[in-house]
């Protein structure tokens, strides 16, 4: 089944980020996962929350997110990502 990975990122620094996409966006791919939306001017209709640069990533199962995530690969990336955006992660997946 697949799974998705939903990123709501508000950008601080943005030469940081721009190094952190050149290099997790492949980490991705070698997870088996791949972007299907990247929109940093998303439409707010309604909630709690406030949507910033989103990004949507598919992924073949939620084993592959959470390995992504957990890859001693990913670690230093991730510390990159939570130094220069305040993120919010959300994983989820078809049933």
């Amino acid at each position: 089944m697949a799974a998705y990975l939903v990123g709501n990122i508000e950008i601080q620094d943005e030469y940081t980020i721009e190094e952190y996409r050149r290099r997790a966006l492949p980490l991705v791919e070698k997870f088996g996962g791949k972007p299907l939306v990247i929109d940093a001017t998303p439409v707010y209709f309604e909630g709690n929350w406030i949507p910033r640069n989103m990004i949507l990533l598919e992924f073949p199962n939620m084993a592959a997110i959470r390995g992504l995530l957990t890859s001693e690969e990913y670690a230093p990336l991730a510390i990159m990502r939570q130094a220069s955006t305040h993120s919010d992660l959300v994983a989820f997946s078809e049933q």
